[in-house]
């Protein structure tokens, strides 16, 4: 675990993200080690530090957990980021990047008990909530709903003192609102028991004959396509933008270690080669894609205006003893 300097590189075993695709997952975890290493450097750096430097070395450090963090959510990455960001006097989102590490499933004894211990350290220091409900498993959002939740119940949020707006929502469960105030040094407990909605009838719905199969326009046939088309070439347009800015960042890298020599700046060099390559052969597909669809397009909408063409008037005439009309019918762009 990252402490002090004897312990400042701590083992990469939680980067690893079994639930990704072999190669996508390779890629992206050492990535992610890349920025894990540099903020154990730069946190080492700032142990012996002073003043405004010292300052400076612990949020480069932060910044890159955080980096790695956004690749991975690795364990090792949260713990560290949470110790750096108790230094820096962050104590809110220390407490609560604890309160993340601790709902990691799977932890070991030792390592939650040094968690839980670091994060009780702090309760004199933030105003905590904690939230439970019956069931559990509900998500929480605090004071704006439009944002992504806070996690699922139960849990303890580290939150600025005053009165907050909590929202509680559980499928199948009724809603909840409530104010609750924090205080620092003191922890607000909130105990729900979430009521299961209404079962409301089942009204079955008529059954309807079933309606001849009408044969596709190829006017809408070509339009579905024209749209297919416009979203290839979003897809493709953002795949090469992509590319184009991996590679500026694989050029910068190999020049970085052109001058450092550094195996770090080697490793991240050849990673990003490999997903500009990746991206390059994703943004060829769907070019290709692209032409394939634009050509249908135009194929289809030919045919809908030669079908079109050969859709004469119809005239009609009726003659009785009284009179008589005639009439003429002329087709206006309606077509199979």
């Amino acid at each position: 675990m990252l402490t002090r300097l004897p312990l400042v590189l701590v083992a990469l075993l939680g980067l690893t993200s079994p639930s990704s695709a072999v190669a996508q997952g390779t890629s992206e975890n050492a990535e992610a080690r890349v920025y894990f290493q540099e903020g154990n450097r730069l946190y080492e750096q700032a142990t012996d530090a002073r003043g405004a430097q010292r300052t400076t070395l612990l949020q480069r450090s932060l910044e890159a957990y955080v980096d790695s963090l956004r690749i991975v959510r690795s364990r090792n990455a949260l713990f560290n980021a949470a110790i750096v960001l108790g230094e820096l006097g962050r104590n809110d989102e220390s407490f609560n990047y604890f309160g993340e590490y601790l709902r990691i499933e799977g932890l070991g004894a030792a390592d939650r008990e040094e968690a839980t211990r670091r994060r009780d350290e702090l309760r004199s220091e933030v105003a905590v909530l904690q939230v439970t409900t019956e069931p559990a498993g509900a998500l929480l959002w605090v004071d704006r709903k439009d944002l992504a939740p806070r996690g699922e119940t139960p849990i303890e949020l580290a939150l600025p003192p005053g009165e907050h707006k909590t929202f509680i929502e559980k499928r199948g469960y009724t809603s909840v609102e409530r104010t609750q105030k924090a205080v620092q040094g003191e922890t607000a407990v909130m105990e729900l028991v979430l009521l299961p909605l209404p079962i409301e009838p089942v009204v079955p719905e008529p059954v309807l004959e079933p309606m001849a199969p009408t044969r596709p326009r190829l006017r809408n046939a070509a339009i579905g396509t024209a749209a297919g088309t416009l979203a290839a070439v979003g897809v493709a347009l953002g795949l090469s933008i992509r590319a184009g800015t991996l590679n500026d960042e694989q050029s910068q890298a190999a020049a970085e270690y052109r001058m450092t020599g550094d195996p770090a700046d080697l490793q991240r060099a050849e990673d990003l080669a490999d997903r500009t390559d990746r991206f390059n052969l994703a943004a060829d597909v769907f070019w290709g894609t692209t032409i394939a669809l634009g050509i249908s397009s135009i194929v289809l909408y030919s045919l809908h205006r030669k079908k079109l063409k050969r859709e004469g008037p119809e005239v009609g005439i009726s003659v009785s003893r009284d009179g008589g009309f005639a009439s003429l019918r002329m087709p206006f762009g309606a077509a199979q």
